[in-house]
């Protein structure tokens, strides 16, 4: 995933993470904002219209909360994967 405009963070008065326009999000970066203690990171886009694309968008979803969770969640983590994905993409 390529950042498409720059985030800015803050906590209180202080800047707590900036991502550059196209930064790439990558499994570094998530490590990164673990290691800040990044609580949340929201990504919104459109939904499609059409029923095969949001098909597709669905597929993306699950397999990047996959990639983020890791193949084997532990129990505490778990509850929150099955949320997310059944409330689906923002």
């Amino acid at each position: 995933m390529v950042i498409a405009r720059p985030v800015l963070g803050h906590s209180g008065v202080r800047a707590t993470i900036l991502l550059a326009e196209g930064s790439a999000i990558t499994a570094s970066t998530i490590a990164q904002l673990i290691n800040k203690a990044v609580e949340c990171v929201a990504v919104r886009q459109d939904s499609p219209s059409d029923q095969d694309s949001y098909a597709r968008l669905l597929s993306q979803y699950e397999a990047r909360l996959h990639e983020i969770f890791g193949p084997d969640p532990d129990e505490n983590c778990r509850p929150l994967l099955e949320v997310l994905i059944a409330d689906g993409p923002p």
